[in-house]
């Protein structure tokens, strides 16, 4: 499974996200606005609310809540 966590310089949500990864995810976390561009072109998620977190080439989450809820469901939580 291929995780891809997309965040945003200050970005508060990104922030509550990032420090509730479950231990033991591997999760590629990509800032939009830096060296993850290129793929958040691919992905069209530039326009949606971030973070954004897709897993295995889909989107299923954007959002602090809705992504931490999914990084557990990911992690067997």
């Amino acid at each position: 499974m291929e995780i891809i966590l997309f965040t945003k310089n200050d970005c508060e949500k990104c922030d509550y996200v990032l420090e509730r990864i479950p231990a033991g995810l591997d999760v590629k976390v990509l800032n939009a606005e830096g060296d993850g561009l290129a793929e958040a072109a691919y992905y069209e998620i530039l326009e949606l609310g971030f973070p954004v977190l897709v897993v295995d080439d889909e989107i299923v989450a954007e959002g602090g809540a809705p992504v931490v809820k999914k990084l557990k469901e990911c992690a067997g939580e």
